[in-house]
């Protein structure tokens, strides 16, 4: 009778998990960039400071990635649907920016850096086998 060899296995979920989470937030983050250079095509521009507030985020520890601009009216200048750009009453603004200038990007890109994030992460797991 012949003897059969008896295989084992074994699964380390850890290492799997870490390689998706890194793998996942490095995705995350390169299309993060993509949004905020979209955004920075359509924020608003009279001097320039907002736009230089632009800036992603890495919370690396809960695995957020965030775009964002800083300064006192980026909020305004995002939800006010009235205000004009170029703004009449000053010269210096540039034409064609827009209120949503980050949501608007954002919208347009979120399935396919999710696509992207999940493929990354599928080949990661492949490669590391």
């Amino acid at each position: 009778m012949a003897r059969t060899r008896k295989r084992h296995f074994r699964w380390d979920d850890r290492e799997a998990r870490r390689v998706a989470r890194e793998e996942g937030l490095a995705a995350l983050v390169a299309g993060a960039e993509v949004i905020l250079g979209e955004s920075q095509e359509e924020v608003p521009h009279a001097t320039g400071a907002l736009m230089r507030s632009g800036t992603v985020t890495v919370n690396s520890k809960k695995g957020e990635v965030y775009v964002s601009y800083n300064t006192p009216y980026a909020v305004k200048q995002h939800e006010d649907l009235t205000l004009r750009h170029p703004d009449p009453r000053n010269p210096i603004s540039s034409a064609g920016r827009k209120a949503k200038y980050l949501q608007d990007p954002f919208n347009r890109n979120k399935r396919k850096i999710l696509r992207r994030a999940e493929l990354r992460v599928k080949k990661a797991l492949k490669d590391a086998r």
